[in-house]
């Protein structure tokens, strides 16, 4: 998320600290002193288009799983699971979603320590610009009735944030055109060698190339034209069901990315849809007997 900033202030005229720090996580110390930086070189009406910085980002694995979401409400279903999977203070509270317009709130687990007007409108920034890579067009949002995207008003923002409103927000689009899909990351066949018919195959396969998500029976019978109970009586048949195959599915997917690639741990837990770091190490030890460092450690490529 730093990055991300530092590389929207730089696309918005502004220095950025000297010293960003990186990493998967980052403690909410560090997002605050970059906000304070950001805020006293271009005032409050900046921070809602830093987000923008995201769109240097593309080639990441997180961005892709976001911005690989189907429409607004998958994109908000996603950014849920990575709050809480990184146990997030502050969460986005999505009240309605309607064909062209969004309204959300910014909410801490603690009422007594809300977020800081600068996080809620970094915040809302970053989901503008995860709807623009999602293929949403002529975006627009306020907070309550300033707006902050795609120019911000700077007065009517300053009695928002004095007036404690800055986490009520309001996002419109003009239209959605689907957006060419991309992979998340790891090959959508894992399961070439399994005994399955091709059916219970397409359907490990779609929910691998689904993650994180993690789609209903109903979605994916409708995504693979099957009638549900045709599906589920097909899957008893091989001794399986949905939730042992999504099992499966985030198990090798996980695999996967630890044996091919470099991508931090806590990142490929969030990918793979797990709820947490501790229940990804947690899953993959019950299955493979070790924890994921020490499954990269003995068979990642080229390790």
């Amino acid at each position: 998320m730093l990055r991300v900033l530092a590389q929207g202030m730089r696309e918005f005229g502004l220095a950025p600290p000297a010293a960003t720090p990186g990493g998967a996580t980052v403690g909410l110390d560090a997002k605050r002193a970059l906000l304070t930086h950001a805020v006293r070189a271009g005032g409050l009406q900046c921070l809602a288009l830093l987000g923008r910085g995201l769109h240097r980002f593309t080639h990441e694995p997180s961005h892709r799983a976001l911005a690989s979401a189907r429409d607004a409400s998958d994109l908000f279903e996603r950014w849920g699971r990575l709050e809480r999977y990184i146990h997030s203070r502050h969460r986005v509270q999505v009240d309605a979603v309607e064909p062209r317009e969004a309204r959300l709130r910014h909410v801490s687990l603690r009422p007594q320590s809300p977020p800081h007007p600068a996080e809620d409108l970094v915040v809302l920034g970053v989901l503008v610009a995860f709807l623009e890579a999602c293929g949403h067009q002529g975006l627009s949002a306020w907070a309550v009735d300033a707006c902050v995207y795609p120019a911000c008003d700077a007065a009517a923002l300053a009695r928002v944030v004095e007036g404690s409103g800055s986490a009520d927000w309001r996002i419109s689009w003009a239209a959605h055109a689907e957006p060419p899909r991309h992979d998340v990351g790891a090959p959508r066949s894992l399961a070439p060698d399994e005994a399955w018919p091709q059916s219970v195959k397409a359907l490990f396969d779609s929910l691998v190339s689904r993650l994180p998500a993690a789609p209903g029976l109903d979605e994916l019978a409708h995504q693979l034209g099957r009638a549900r109970r045709s599906l589920q009586r097909e899957l008893q048949l091989q001794g399986t069901g949905l939730r042992p195959l999504l099992a499966e599915a985030r198990y090798r997917t996980a695999g996967w990315w630890l044996m091919q690639t470099g991508t931090a741990l806590a990142e490929i837990g969030f990918l793979c849809g797990y709820a947490d770091q501790s229940h990804f190490t947690r899953e993959f030890r019950r299955r493979s007997g070790m924890t994921p460092a020490d499954y990269r450690r003995h068979f990642a490529a080229g390790g």
